[in-house]
């Protein structure tokens, strides 16, 4: 900042660019109060930020649940109202940041791993949002396969309470399949990672 303070600026946030001063930038986060100067090669237009965006998840994280709103006939309208959990800071993750953050990229499949780097589980229908943040499906680990529906079952019961993830925001594997078919209308189904077809927000407050 101006005043010499180092403030990180979460991956993703929707930035407007206030000076160029060559390698650097002076940008406003929508999140930030501060004016900050930041490298240029750390920005990117992709997505690029339009007028009459359409669609946007805001995620509550005091009460543990999200609303879907979507723009129709030029009224917001809340289209979905889930339970979730979100990330709590701990030896293998963080706290969901809060902020305002574009939509790269979904997943059909994310797969995570364990404090050895070893692949733990995966989540289904991911949506990212900032670094390694994600919405998702209820993940489940390699063992609990066998068993599925019943540890889904006994996962998905404590959404709605408590904070719990590494960063991501989790939801029903069902919602999370709305979420994904909301957002990719033409999927290409021999990739893993998808485009959102129209621009896309989240909010995390």
């Amino acid at each position: 900042s101006d005043n010499g303070e180092k403030i990180i600026i979460p991956d993703r946030s929707v930035i407007r660019i206030i000076k160029d001063m060559g390698d650097t930038v002076k940008v406003k986060a929508l999140s930030i109060p501060e004016e900050l100067t930041i490298p240029k090669s750390k920005i990117t237009s992709y997505p690029n930020i339009k007028k009459g965006f359409r669609k946007v998840i805001a995620i509550d994280l005091q009460n543990q649940n999200f609303m879907v709103f979507e723009k129709v006939n030029n009224e917001w309208q809340v289209i979905s109202y889930v339970y979730s959990k979100t990330g709590i800071d701990s030896q293998l993750g963080f706290e969901t940041p809060k902020g305002f953050f574009t939509i790269p990229t979904v997943k059909y499949v994310m797969a995570y791993n364990d404090e050895n780097g070893q692949k733990q589980g995966s989540a289904r229908f991911a949506i990212r949002f900032s670094g390694g943040g994600y919405i998702h499906g209820t993940p489940i680990n390699e063992q609990e396969e066998v068993n599925r529906e019943f540890f889904m079952r006994q996962k998905e019961f404590t959404l709605g309470t408590t904070t719990g993830t590494r960063k991501c925001v989790r939801t029903t594997e069902g919602n999370a399949k709305f979420l994904f078919d909301w957002l990719v209308k033409n999927p290409n189904k021999s990739s893993n990672e998808q485009h959102p077809t129209e621009d896309a927000y989240v909010i995390v407050f």
